[in-house]
């Protein structure tokens, strides 16, 4: 985005994975298929499914854990499975909190991420390993989770809330996100964006 431009944006909103903090999206998928002796296109889509209901809060973390066992028909604890699931999650580079806090003093600053509780703690946990100068949500106006509104980007529904709720003006916002889906949607709400390609780049921009 040219500098004029951004120059005259108020707010940006930020993706969480793949913008803030790295992430690998088929690792636990793909480990998962290779542990279980299930059907793998049959439990890809099965796990997928799951993922998706945990990340718009029709299920519970418990509910999450129990499916997944089911699915797979593999005997893990809970502890394994959940640092099975944060294994998507990467490194967060240590640029990461002074940069946000530059951002957020010549802008309205925003999260919207498709995410889920177990991944929301490992976030903190990682973002407060390398950034010591501000908590995670500091940086930002207000957060925005999937499971926590019951949206899920690219619905058109999840960016609409977000613009009704916090009051901004599309034209004069950013949206931030390593999705295509999510840019092609968010833009025919008016939202100015940029496709983070490739992954976790903000410094080119900023």
């Amino acid at each position: 985005m040219e500098i004029d431009k951004l120059n005259k944006i108020e707010a940006i909103i930020f993706d969480l994975g793949g913008v803030i903090i790295d992430v690998d999206m088929e690792l636990p998928y793909n480990k998962l298929l290779r542990m279980s002796n299930k059907n793998e296109n049959y439990l890809l889509i099965e796990l997928k499914n799951i993922a998706y209901e945990y990340e718009i809060g029709e299920i519970n973390d418990q509910e999450f854990i129990n499916k997944i066992k089911e699915i797979t028909a593999l005997n893990l604890t809970e502890t394994e499975i959940e640092n099975l699931w944060n294994e998507m999650l990467g490194y967060v580079p240590n640029y990461m909190g002074d940069l946000l806090a530059k951002v957020k003093e010549e802008k309205r600053t925003f999260i919207l991420s498709n995410t889920n509780p177990i991944h929301i703690r490992e976030v903190r946990k990682r973002f407060h390993k390398v950034v010591k100068n501000y908590t995670f949500e500091s940086l930002f106006e207000k957060i925005y989770y999937s499971y926590e509104i019951n949206l899920h980007k690219p619905d058109l529904k999840i960016f609409d809330y977000v613009i009704k709720d916090s009051l901004l003006n599309p034209n004069k916002t950013l949206f931030i996100d390593d999705n295509k889906n999510n840019i092609l949607n968010a833009q025919k709400l008016g939202l100015n964006t940029i496709y983070m390609n490739p992954k976790m780049n903000l410094p080119q921009l900023f």
